[in-house]
């Protein structure tokens, strides 16, 4: 793995090393101090993320936090994200939604009784569904239901989108070599894929639209988005492809970090299944996907040796 190389390379040559990738200097620092430095110290000067092509195309100008250059959109983008999307009583607030999505998960483990499971895939399926909730008020996937065509056509631009962004893009490495990832597909993809983004993005913004003040329940991060965009205290105004590219970063960020979150911890239960105790019963409430309810634990000690009390 990348990491389990690069600390290898530190362990020879030292905390502070200097590659070459293609054409581009890169700078690997493996200490807590130069780390410090790097992050904290001189952060305002490494904050900035390198412009890659997939950004440029799928984050609509790279206008999402992940990778707009730092300054005053970039900090407004983060606050709004901070205090907005991921403040704790936000969070709180989709706990229903995670509890249902968990007992379809369970629901559909159930009725496979018996038979080999793709945990990974039933967990990334899982993450897509939680959330395309909380973004856009959408599940991932449904069984039925009439608009369940442009709920299938979201399910595949994310995936695609998702698929892209992993992508290698040689021009990244090599600048001035965009004619080789023309030549491969790779920006003919990105360009019909924004194209694609652009069109689901533009018909659920217009959907919240028409339902704002009708609609009843939580807000979704596109309501809570359409809300802040007409605020007046704004340093740098939000446009729609803004707005899109702040949803989407939370979908994109959120779906596989938490996928192999839950796929890590399924692991490590199974390698060391005699480890599974007491406390271990909490890990769902840990992850914010218990629906069990609490419930009183009653211990009853019993004697493993049979003792004979004389006197």
């Amino acid at each position: 793995m990348p990491h389990h190389s690069l600390a290898q390379l530190a362990q020879k040559l030292g905390p502070i090393i200097h590659l070459q990738l293609g054409r581009v200097p890169t700078i690997v620092v493996s200490s807590a101090h130069l780390a410090k430095l790097v992050l904290k110290t001189h952060d305002h000067v490494f904050a900035s993320r390198p412009n890659l092509l997939s950004a440029q195309y799928l984050s609509f100008n790279c206008s999402d936090v992940t990778f707009s250059p730092y300054g005053p959109y970039w900090r407004q983008a983060r606050k709004i994200c901070v205090t907005e999307l991921l403040s704790s009583k936000r969070v709180s607030s989709f706990q229903l939604v995670r509890d249902e999505e968990v007992n379809r998960l369970l629901g559909s483990v159930s009725a496979q009784s018996g038979s080999e499971l793709d945990l990974g895939k039933m967990f990334f399926a899982l993450a897509n569904d939680v959330l395309c909730r909380v973004a856009f008020g959408k599940r991932f996937k449904e069984e039925s239901g009439e608009d369940e065509g442009q709920k299938r056509h979201l399910v595949g631009v994310l995936t695609e989108t998702q698929a892209l962004f992993a992508g290698f893009c040689l021009g990244d490495f090599f600048p001035g070599w965009d004619w080789v990832d023309s030549l491969s597909g790779y920006t003919k993809r990105l360009s019909k894929n924004l194209e694609d983004l652009r069109a689901v993005c533009e018909e659920i913004i217009e959907e919240h639209v028409k339902e704002q003040g009708v609609r009843s329940g939580k807000e979704d991060f596109v309501d809570v988005l359409l809300r802040v965009q007409q605020r007046e205290d704004l340093e740098v105004p939000i446009t729609d492809d803004n707005l899109k590219a702040l949803v989407l970063d939370m979908f994109v960020a959120g779906t596989d970090t938490s996928s192999a979150t839950l796929e890590w911890t399924m692991t490590e239960l199974a390698r060391h299944p005699m480890g599974v105790g007491a406390d271990d019963m909490d890990l769902g409430e840990i992850f914010g996907l218990a629906t069990r309810k609490k419930t009183a634990i009653v211990i009853v000690p019993t004697a493993n040796k049979q003792y004979e009390f004389k006197g």
